[in-house]
């Protein structure tokens, strides 16, 4: 009996040497070989969304479904080996069929997230901005909207409104996509462009600080509340809330009415001109803001004679409430530096090239007219 236990002793030794010796290289193979050899596939590379919420399980899932890893059990062990199963970050990653193991783990944990281009043109509202960004898969609206209206952002990013409009700065971006957007998503977003607006008019503001005489002392760097403002807000945005909100209003004005360049300060003329003599501006892209997103057109004269609409510059004296859209940087130049001219009235010509006429009297702004219903067929 004696001699049968020690044979049995010796028998689970050799057994466990022989097992431990299989688990020793099958875990070097694993570690050491792509997946793509192991499986006999091609190597190739895919993109991967990881959502969030997502486990460190489920996605080693995921990528075992992909052919990213050969082993999905193996694959989870490693991860709870470099003890980082807790720090999946959710986004869209890119692998390979043909990484190690460890390569792919790295991709996981540390890498970059995908991004994708978007373009924001100029002169768009906000909503149009936010149903742009859902549709491709960037942010959910109702999440941008809140963003847009959120009064902690307002005040941090130094914008002298209630919501966002006019600072969504149109250009091309680059952002994270996800199959469920979150609000942290959208609030990237939105920040992303207002941070933009204030780098891309740079310019505008050291101008007009230079002109103001202000010295960096003069900075206020907190509002009324005690909330920190962003150090990328200008001095001149923080010392002169007003004048931005003032510009940036022209600006949308302008950005509306005009596509040309040379044209855009001689718009921004004729409103300053209005704004002087205290006459109705008489804009009819504030009158579409005003209806709202619902609004398909066209413009009826109850439409001219509502004065419930805020925006109703045929009935209100002075600029709008706020900027009716988020204008590019040339409109900003024409607002900040209008030309300086006697015209009061201006209307499309109607011919493709977009161009306006000018007029200082109303006698010869109701003869252009006359001439744009002409070559419109009207």
């Amino acid at each position: 009996m004696k001699r049968f236990f020690i044979m049995f002793f010796l028998f689970l030794l050799a057994l466990g040497g022989g097992f431990g010796f299989y688990a020793y290289h099958a875990t070097k193979h694993f570690l050491e070989t792509p997946a793509n050899v192991t499986l006999g596939i091609e190597e190739n590379f895919f993109h991967l969304v990881v959502e969030p919420g997502n486990t460190f399980d489920q996605v080693a899932s995921k990528l075992k479904a992909k052919g990213a890893i050969s082993d999905a059990i193996k694959f989870k062990l490693l991860g709870r080996w470099k003890q980082v199963t807790g720090q999946v970050k959710a986004g869209e990653f890119e692998f390979s069929t043909g990484w190690k193991p460890e390569q792919v783990l790295d991709q996981l944990i540390s890498g970059k997230s995908l991004l994708h281009r978007v373009t924001i043109p100029e002169g768009l509202p906000w909503w149009e901005v936010g149903r742009i960004l859902e549709t491709n898969g960037f942010v959910k609206f109702t999440d941008f909207e809140a963003c847009v209206k959120d009064t902690r952002l307002m005040r941090r990013y130094g914008i002298p409104l209630a919501t966002a409009e006019g600072f969504l700065f149109p250009e091309t971006y680059m952002l994270n996509k996800s199959l469920a957007p979150t609000r942290q998503q959208a609030e990237i977003a939105v920040t992303t462009m207002i941070q933009h607006f204030w780098a891309s008019t740079a310019e505008i503001w050291t101008e007009a600080a230079k002109a103001a005489n202000l010295k960096e002392t003069d900075g206020v760097e907190v509002t009324a509340s005690g909330q920190i403002i962003a150090a990328f807000v200008p001095l001149y945005a923080r010392k002169f809330p007003e004048e931005i909100k003032r510009l940036i209003t022209l600006a949308s004005l302008v950005e509306k009415e005009s596509a040309l360049s040379d044209e855009r300060p001689l718009v921004s003329g004729v409103y300053v001109n209005r704004l002087r003599i205290n006459m109705p501006l008489q804009c009819d892209p504030t009158i579409i803001y005003g209806l709202g997103p619902g609004f398909k057109g066209p413009i009826l004269r109850s439409h001219l004679r509502d004065g419930g609409n805020l925006y109703n510059t045929y009935r209100i004296y002075g600029l709008p409430p706020s900027p009716i859209c988020s204008p590019g940087l040339q409109a900003m130049r024409a607002a900040f530096r209008p030309a300086e001219h006697k015209y009061l009235y201006f209307v499309a010509t109607g011919r493709p090239d977009g161009r306006h006429v000018f007029s200082t009297t109303l006698a010869d702004h109701n003869k252009a007219v006359q001439d744009y219903r002409r070559e419109v067929g009207n």
